[in-house]
């Protein structure tokens, strides 16, 4: 099972300007609920989460909950690997992470979040699938591969190249195009 299982109709690159507008419109879109707590889900979604905290001028948590082991799929089910914190309890709570796909991660996010006694929970991601789960704030639905600033080049050898399952989906656009 890989992160990318899921047919792609084209390529979005977010450079890191993107990126921070994006991070702004989420925070425009997520006013109105007003949390008091913003947690993001690593590796992918403890950016946003940061900014987003750092905009609202929010406490910011980072939590690992991952179907991952050294940046490969090892586990068909995410696994809580850094517990959700206490100062949740009694607490308006946003979860945060980068893309919902099946949603699965945010919802367990979320629920862990709630069984520590947050008085609210909700979900957000800069990204999100046409067909996938949908937190209640996301800023762009596309069905492209996004090819992230943090995350699309990996170091290898000594030198960056594109990470490897992203090269692997990129072929695989290609190739459905010609």
């Amino acid at each position: 099972m890989a992160s990318y299982d899921h047919a792609h109709t084209g390529v979005t690159e977010i450079t890191w300007a993107r990126f921070g507008e994006l991070c702004k419109e989420l925070a425009l879109a997520v006013t109105a609920y007003d949390p008091e707590i913003v947690v993001g889900i690593a590796k992918g979604g403890v950016l946003p989460a940061a900014v987003l905290a750092s905009l609202l001028r929010r406490e910011f948590y980072p939590i690992r909950l991952s179907r991952r082991h050294d940046d490969r799929v090892v586990r068909d089910q995410p696994a809580l690997l850094t517990p959700m914190p206490e100062a949740v309890a009694g607490k308006r709570v946003i979860v945060v992470d980068d893309i919902a796909v099946t949603g699965e991660t945010l919802r367990l996010a979320a629920q862990e979040a709630l069984r520590l006694g947050a008085a609210a929970v909700r979900t957000a991601t800069l990204f999100v699938h046409r067909a996938g789960q949908r937190p209640d704030y996301f800023v762009l639905e596309t069905d492209d591969l996004i090819l992230n600033p943090w995350d699309c080049l990996v170091l290898e050898g000594g030198r960056f190249v594109v990470h490897p399952e992203y090269q692997k989906e990129l072929d695989e656009i290609e190739k459905r195009a010609r």
